[in-house]
């Protein structure tokens, strides 16, 4: 009877690490999540007749106040028409614009996620209204160039090494406590 109770005891707490283990793990998943675009000023698609200033802003506030985070527009001439470098306060981005000729513009950003990593993209809009400035063949921000391609977004949706860590020792318990419960078991019908 002594030995049912031990096994018993050995389930529970076997059940007691698994959920433990599991919050942690769902909580590790959470943490390592970058931040993300929420709107943006043009949208992905918009038709503008008049824009001054991009914005972008982020579900959480960005790092990179040094310059680590940038936003270029490029019309369709391949010019760049964005007036200064990305200013950063707090989740938004902004930048002056002055825009060209009517046609297909985009907008490449990269930006410095609250957890260190550059997340990146591009937002195409369409402008129909009259040219107010000629663009520039370089951005006014040197390292501006090529921002789509330079950020190399996570999407492998790999596991960091602190949760390959978590699932590896979670493992490791489980499988102790699966061995416990064997060896009762083996021990009670012996008896």
């Amino acid at each position: 009877m002594a030995s049912r109770d031990l096994v018993r005891r050995a389930l529970a707490g076997a059940v007691v690490v698994a959920a433990a283990l599991t919050a942690a793990l769902g909580g590790a998943s959470a943490a390592s999540a970058h931040d993300s675009l929420v709107s943006s000023t043009p949208a992905e698609g918009d038709s503008v007749s008049s824009l001054s200033e991009v914005r972008l802003d982020f579900s959480a506030n960005l790092l990179g106040a040094d310059g680590g985070n940038i936003v270029i527009v490029v019309g369709p001439d391949g010019r760049h028409y964005e007036g200064a470098c990305a200013e950063l306060a707090g989740p938004t981005l902004t930048v002056p614009v002055a825009l060209g000729a009517p046609g297909e513009y985009s907008v490449e950003w990269r930006a410095v996620s609250s957890d260190g990593h550059p997340v990146s993209g591009v937002i195409p809009f369409t402008s129909t209204g009259e040219s107010v400035s000629a663009g520039s063949d370089a951005s006014p921000c040197a390292s501006a160039s090529g921002v789509a391609e330079a950020a190399e977004p996570d999407t492998a949706g790999g596991m960091s090494g602190l949760t390959l860590g978590l699932v590896l020792g979670g493992g490791v318990v489980v499988l102790i406590g699966v061995l416990i419960v064997v060896i009762l078991r083996t021990r009670t019908r012996e008896d």
